[in-house]
């Protein structure tokens, strides 16, 4: 699997136009690890594996991403894939839309004084503020994947 995984691997990140760092970030993955990944140095675990299944951006391409075929449903077969089209499973503008108010947010927190020098931050109370007001975006694309799914 490693030299073509590893292969594959890198035709998504790059597709999505991130960073290794950004990348393994967006997947919870140690960088050096991922890294290794994209080498082939090193296999991805099971808990790496569910990852590439569960985040939305990467997995509609999982199934491609692990064995190099695409999924199997009544229009296709099991056929070599190209790169990934990642514009039908991410959208550009729900990011930007998500990125603007988490902007909005955390300025939003930094305004009501919570980083200041030698003050404590409350982390929960930030977190609690940003899953807020990202919450509709949370709802919205949870909903757009399980339309995707039925």
């Amino acid at each position: 699997m490693s030299t073509s995984f590893a292969t594959r691997l890198k035709q998504l990140r790059v597709s999505l136009e991130e960073s290794q760092i950004s990348f393994s970030e967006i997947l919870d993955i140690p960088t050096a690890s991922y890294r290794k990944y994209e080498k082939g140095e090193r296999e991805p675990t099971l808990s790496v594996i569910e990852k590439f299944f569960t985040h939305p951006l990467t997995q509609n391409h999982a199934c491609w991403l692990i064995t190099g075929e695409e999924r199997p449903n009544a229009d296709t077969s099991n056929t070599q894939m190209t790169p990934p089209d990642v514009t039908q499973s991410y959208n550009k503008d729900f990011e930007s839309k998500f990125i603007q108010t988490a902007k909005e947010s955390l300025l939003f927190i930094c305004h009501l004084g919570w980083f200041k020098r030698g003050k404590e931050v409350n982390f929960e109370s930030c977190g609690k503020i940003l899953l807020r007001d990202l919450e509709p975006f949370l709802d919205k694309n949870a909903g757009s994947q399980q339309k995707k799914v039925s």
